[in-house]
C-alpha cells in the first residue's frame, strides 16, 4: 500500500509520455512511424519497468526466495500415498468413469481429479505433477506479496511459513489450490459478484474443507451486501450470471462429492473418534498455531480482538465453520493447516486503511501474527531439512525394490496391520504404483484403493496366500517416528505358519511442527526359498 500513490503516479506518465499511439496513428493514416519515436517509446517502457523494479524489489526478491526453496527441495520429496491415489484414480480410469464411479469414494469435489487427467493426458509425468504444484505455489505467492494490503514486514514473510511453503506446495494434493483461490477471492472482494462467484464456486470444488470456506464466505458476501441484492443495485445482468455460475459450480461440488450408499461404514466411523467434540475443536485450533501449545491460546483471543475492534467478528464464521467440520471429520495436520490460509484472507479483507496510530487491540494482533509467522519458518525449515535428511515416505523405495520381481512377473499380495490407535490400511500401498506401468497386486482388483464397503482384497489375501505368492507386503503405519512394528500380530503368525519371514522394511515419516508426524511402513515377507 506504501507504493500506491507511487505506481499510479507511473501508470498516469505512461499515459501521458508513451508516445507508443501517436506513432501508431500516424502509421494507420498512411504515415510512417518514426524510429525516433520508437527509439522514444523503447526508453520510456524501459524507464517505467526499472522503477517498478526499484519499488518492488523487496517482492521479486521474496518471490524468488521462495520459488528457488521451493525447486530445490521437490526433488527430495517422495511423494505419499494420499498424493498417489488420486494420481492412479486420474490415470487409470476414463474422465466418466473417473465422475461417475470412484471420486465419490474419495470424499473430495472432483477438481483436482480432474486437473490430474488434464496433466496425464498432456504427458506429465508423476515427478513433474510436484513441479506444476510448485509453480502454483509461487503464483500464489505473487498474488500475495503484490495484492495483499499488509505492510511489508508481514506479506514478505508470510509466504515462508510451513503450509504454504511446504504442505500446500512441495506436497502434491489438491490443497495446493486452496491459497491461490483465497488470495484471489480476497483481491476482488470489494469488486463485482461475477469473479467471486466463479472463484467461490471453484473454490468449492477443491475439497470438503474448502468447500465450507467457500459457503462461509458466501454467507459474509451476501449479508454485507443485501440491501444491494434486495434492490438489484447490482447490474441485473451480472447479477443473475454470477447466481447461475455459483449454483452450476456448488451443484457439481454436491454431485461429485456425495458419498454414495455403499460407503456407509466409513461414514458411520466419523462418529467413533473417541474425544469428546470440544477437545477436538481446541486441537483444531492449536496444533497449526500454537508453539508450545498453550500460546495457541492468547494467539486466537488477539486474533478476535483484533477483529472486534475492526467490526469486523462476522468475518470468524468461515473459521468457525473448518474448525466444526475437521473436529468432526477425522482430520490430518495438513487439513488444519487451511487455517492459515483463510485467516490471512480474513484479515486481508478486513485489513484497515489507517496505519498510524495503532489500535490497542490492532497492535497486540499484528504482534500476535509476527509470532504465529516466527513460529511457522521455523515449522518450515524443520520441515525442510527432514525432508532433506529422511525418507518422507517409503514408496519410491520400496518400489525400487520391487522392480525386478515386477519385471519378473512375481505374484505379490498386499495386506495391513491395524495397530492400537486406529492407523493402518491396505490403502497405503497405493504409494508404490505410480511407479509402475501396472496394477502390481494380485488382491486389488484396481490400481487405486477402492473405499467400497466390503472391499474383498482382504478375503482375497485369506484364499491366495495359500497359493504361495512370490511376495507379500505388509502396510503398517503409526504415529511418531519410531515404527511400531507388532511381529506377534496374528497377521504376521499367519505369515509364518504359511513359510513367509520379514526380509525387507522401507519406511518414511512425515513432520509435522516441531517433530516427527506419522510413520508409514512397507514390510515385505518373501517364502523361506527365496531368502536361502
Amino acid at each position: 500500500m506504501e507504493h500506491s500513490y507511487q505506481e499510479h503516479q507511473s501508470g498516469s506518465n505512461l499515459q501521458s509520455l508513451n508516445p507508443t499511439s501517436d506513432a501508431q496513428l500516424k502509421s494507420d493514416k498512411g504515415f510512417p512511424a518514426s524510429p525516433s519515436w520508437q527509439a522514444t517509446a523503447i526508453s520510456v517502457g524501459s524507464s517505467i519497468n526499472d522503477r517498478f523494479i526499484r519499488a518492488r524489489w523487496p517482492e521479486l526478491l521474496t518471490i524468488t526466495a521462495f520459488a528457488s526453496i521451493v525447486f530445490a527441495a521437490i526433488p527430495y520429496h517422495e511423494a505419499w500415498s494420499d498424493e498417489a491415489q488420486a494420481w492412479q484414480i486420474a490415470r487409470t480410469t476414463t474422465l466418466a468413469e473417473m465422475f461417475h464411479s470412484y471420486i465419490r469414494y474419495e470424499g473430495s469435489p472432483g477438481l483436482w481429479h480432474f486437473l490430474l487427467w488434464i496433466m496425464i493426458h498432456l504427458h506429465v509425468t508423476y515427478t513433474g505433477l510436484h513441479w506444476i504444484c510448485g509453480l502454483i505455489a509461487i503464483t500464489s505467492t505473487a498474488i500475495l506479496v503484490y495484492g495483499a494490503p499488509f505492510p511489508r514486514y508481514l506479506k514478505l514473510s508470510i509466504p515462508f511459513t510451513c503450509f504454504l511453503l511446504f504442505q500446500y506446495a512441495i506436497v502434491a494434493r489438491s490443497y495446493v489450490l486452496v491459497p491461490p483461490l483465497l488470495f484471489l477471492i480476497a483481491f476482488f472482494w470489494k469488486g463485482g459478484p461475477l469473479k467471486l462467484s466463479a472463484l467461490l464456486g471453484v473454490l468449492a470444488n477443491v475439497s470438503l474443507h474448502a468447500g465450507l470456506i467457500s459457503g462461509a464466505l458466501l454467507i459474509i458476501f451476501i449479508w454485507e451486501h443485501r440491501k444491494s441484492i434486495r434492490a438489484l443495485k447490482f447490474s441485473r445482468r451480472r447479477f443473475f450470471v454470477s447466481a447461475a455460475i455459483l449454483g452450476t459450480l456448488y451443484s457439481v461440488a454436491l454431485w461429485t462429492a456425495w458419498p454414495p450408499a455403499d460407503l456407509a461404514n466409513h461414514i458411520a466411523a466419523l462418529h467413533n473418534v473417541p474425544a469428546p467434540y470440544f477437545s477436538r475443536i481446541i486441537a483444531v485450533l492449536i496444533l497449526p498455531t500454537g508453539e508450545p501449545y498453550i500460546l495457541a491460546l492468547p494467539f486466537w483471543i488477539a486474533m478476535v480482538l483484533m477483529l472486534k475492534q475492526r467490526s469486523s467478528l462476522r468475518y470468524l464464521l468461515p473459521l468457525v465453520f473448518l474448525a466444526a467440520f475437521a473436529a468432526v471429520v477425522p482430520s490430518f495436520y495438513w487439513h488444519y493447516g487451511l487455517f492459515v490460509p483463510l485467516l490471512i484472507v480474513v484479515l486481508w479483507i478486513t485489513w484497515p486503511q489507517r496505519t498510524s496510530p495503532l489500535p490497542s487491540f490492532e497492535l497486540i494482533g499484528r504482534i500476535a501474527l509476527v509470532y504465529l509467522i516466527g513460529i511457522q519458518i521455523a515449522w518450515s525449515i524443520y520441515a525442510l531439512k527432514w525432508d532433506l535428511e529422511n525418507p518422507y515416505s517409503p514408496d519410491l523405495a520400496a518400489a525400487q525394490f520391487l522392480r525386478p520381481y515386477v519385471n519378473n512377473k512375481a505374484r505379490i499380495l498386499i495386506t495391513y496391520i491395524r495397530n492400537a490407535d486406529g492407523l493402518g490400511s491396505g490403502a497405503s500401498a497405493t504409494g508404490i504404483l505410480p511407479y509402475f506401468d501396472r496394477n502390481i497386486y494380485l488382491n486389488q482388483a484396481m490400481p487405486f484403493y477402492s473405499w467400497k464397503d466390503g472391499n474383498p482384497s482382504e478375503k482375497e489375501f485369506d484364499d491366495l496366500l495359500p497359493t504361495h505368492p512370490d511376495l507379500v507386503i505388509v502396510e503398517t503405519k503409526n504415529a511418531g517416528a519410531i515404527p511400531k512394528i507388532d511381529l506377534n500380530h496374528p497377521k504376521v503368525w499367519e505369515l509364518a505358519r504359511n513359510g513367509y519371514h520379514l526380509t525387507h522394511r522401507f519406511c518414511g515419516t512425515m513432520p509435522a511442527r516441531l517433530s516427527p508426524y506419522l510413520t508409514s511402513c512397507h514390510l515385505i515377507f518373501e517364502p523361506e526359498r527365496t531368502r536361502q
